[in-house]
C-alpha cells in the first residue's frame, strides 16, 4: 500500500530572510495533521483517565498561555511545522516545547490554568487557603525561588511553581495529571507539596460531579488572525 505524499506549504523552502517577511496568518498552520495533534490527543486521554470531563479548547497562538478566564490553551504556532521550529531555533536559540515530553509538560501546565478558568477554583476561599491569593503581584521574570523548599512541586524548570499562586496550582495540577497517585505520593512523601496534590486530587474528584462554570471564551492572539510578520514577531 502506497503512502500519500506530504504536500509542503509554499513557504517551506524559503530562506530565513524571505520567510521572515510573511505574516503569521498567511502561514495557514493548523494543529490537525501536525505532530501537535497527537500531543493534544494524549492530553485529552490523560484528562479522561483522571475522570475530568473538560476538554480545553487548544489552538495555535503566538506563545504558550491560557487566556484569562477562558478554558483554552494557546500553543505557539511554530510548533505546528518543522520549518517554523527551525526558524524559531535560529532566532531564539531554543524551541520551547519542541520535544514530545517538553510539549506535554507545558500542555499539562496550561491545562491547569484552563481548568481553573473553567471551574473558577481560585475564587474559592479553600483554594486560596492552600495556594494563596490569585491577586498577589505577578512578576514571573523576577521572582526569587527557594530551590530547597518542599512546599512546591517540581515540574517545569526554575521552580516555576514558586512564581505565583496561579502557577503553583497549574504546576501542582500538571504533576497530578501526568503521574500515577502512587508515584507522586511516594515521591513527595513528607513534603508540604503533597498536601497540595491531595487537595487537587479531591478538587478534581468533586469537579467531576458538576459541569464547569465557564465552557468557552474568546481565543486571544489566534495565529490565523495575526497580521504581523514573522520579522516583527521576532
Amino acid at each position: 500500500m502506497e503512502t500519500a505524499a506530504v504536500t509542503e506549504p509554499e513557504w517551506y523552502a524559503l530562506k530565513d530572510e524571505d520567510l521572515l517577511k510573511l505574516r503569521i496568518c498567511d502561514l495557514h498552520v493548523r494543529i490537525e495533521g501536525s505532530e501537535l495533534e497527537a500531543r493534544v490527543g494524549q492530553l485529552y486521554t490523560e484528562l479522561s483517565s483522571r475522570g475530568v470531563g473538560l476538554r480545553p479548547d487548544c489552538y495555535l497562538g503566538d506563545e504558550w498561555f491560557s487566556p484569562q478566564g477562558v478554558p483554552a490553551i494557546a500553543i505557539p504556532f511554530y510548533l505546528a511545522h518543522p520549518r517554523l521550529k527551525a526558524l524559531e531555533n535560529h532566532q531564539m536559540m531554543e524551541v520551547e516545547g519542541g520535544t514530545p515530553d517538553w510539549c506535554l509538560m507545558l500542555l499539562r501546565h496550561e491545562c491547569g490554568h484552563a481548568v481553573d478558568h473553567a471551574y473558577r477554583f481560585s475564587d474559592q476561599n479553600e483554594w486560596q487557603a492552600v495556594f494563596g491569593s490569585p491577586h498577589t503581584e505577578y512578576s514571573p521574570e523576577t521572582y526569587r525561588p527557594r530551590p530547597y523548599s518542599r512546599s512546591f512541586v517540581q515540574h517545569l524548570p526554575n521552580w516555576y511553581a514558586q512564581a505565583h499562586p496561579d502557577e503553583d496550582f497549574a504546576e501542582t495540577f500538571a504533576v497530578w495529571l501526568g503521574g500515577d497517585p502512587e508515584i507522586w505520593r511516594e515521591h513527595y512523601k513528607g513534603w508540604k507539596a503533597l498536601e497540595k496534590l491531595e487537595f487537587v486530587h479531591q478538587l478534581m474528584q468533586n469537579a467531576a460531579q458538576r459541569p464547569p462554570a465557564v465552557k468557552r471564551g474568546r481565543r486571544i492572539s489566534e495565529a490565523g488572525k495575526l497580521r504581523k510578520t514573522l520579522d516583527r514577531y521576532y
